[in-house]
């Protein structure tokens, strides 16, 4: 009896460990590839267009359970001008009134940058494996050009008359963790194709302009106006955190 009890625990034990050893061969070793991406978004944020663009090394081992993967890559998101006007609150009573027909800012955003993915996936069918991850990296860029006057504006004005030229491209960047995951198709043994949902993550800037204060005006024989002498104290960046659901799909080449 004890003999056939053995048996029976030895046999249970080949059947368990008999599917284990072929899922730990099938998910052991390293593998390298290379994706290319494309992500889209219904409801784009800071004049961002809806689309981004990316590619990236991804290099994976296999721990039997799954597979671990750390992707080096670069993703590019554009976007389109867009123009505001000056903040007028700012100005005294001593000061003319700002010009709305001639004071204009025209202004552009870009999200863009090296990035690194950390993923972890497991095999759901024969060719089909599903995947979750974090993405870091990217920086969103501001871009802007304001030009405003008082009205009116011209050398008679004396100190009450003002003009203010002011550019800049300021950036920010960090961390920005972006959770992702989807499905992986295995297409043949050259190439994938992936479909994932990422919440992309990132803080966005804007340049906040106060017409008429600057430090510094110089006059000349059209009237008072700002130099790169002037600074303007009073403006700051406006900071927003988004986190934007995009659509993604890849193509993965394997060698």
């Amino acid at each position: 009896m004890s003999k056939a009890t053995k048996a029976l625990r030895w046999g249970l034990v080949a059947c368990l460990c008999g599917p284990l050893s072929q899922l730990q061969a099938q998910e052991a070793g390293f593998s390298k590839e290379f994706k290319f991406r494309l992500g889209y978004t219904q409801n784009p944020k800071d004049h961002l267009r809806a689309p981004y663009t990316g590619f990236g090394l991804n290099l994976g081992y296999g721990i039997g359970v799954g597979r671990l993967g750390l992707e080096l890559g670069y993703f590019y998101k554009t976007g389109d001008n867009y123009f505001t006007q000056p903040d007028d609150s700012a100005l005294t009573a001593s000061q003319l009134p700002m010009n709305p027909a001639k004071s204009v800012e025209d202004k552009r955003n870009q999200l863009a940058g090296f990035s690194v993915r950390t993923s972890f996936s497991r095999q759901l069918a024969e060719r089909w494996r599903w995947q979750g991850g974090i993405q870091f990296g990217g920086t969103f860029k501001h871009q802007y050009v304001g030009d405003t006057q008082s009205t009116p504006w011209d050398a008679g004005t004396g100190s009450a008359g003002w003009r203010d030229f002011y550019l800049g491209t300021p950036t920010k960047g960090g961390l920005n963790p972006t959770p992702f995951g989807g499905v992986i198709w295995r297409a043949d043994k050259d190439s994938s194709v992936e479909l994932n949902l990422v919440l992309l993550n990132y803080q966005a800037i804007e340049y906040h302009h106060y017409a008429g204060t600057g430090t510094v005006y110089t006059t000349g024989a059209s009237g008072p106006y700002s130099t790169t002498a002037t600074a303007f104290p009073k403006d700051s960046l406006e900071k927003k955190s988004r986190m934007v659901p995009h659509l993604e799909i890849a193509y993965v080449f394997h060698f």
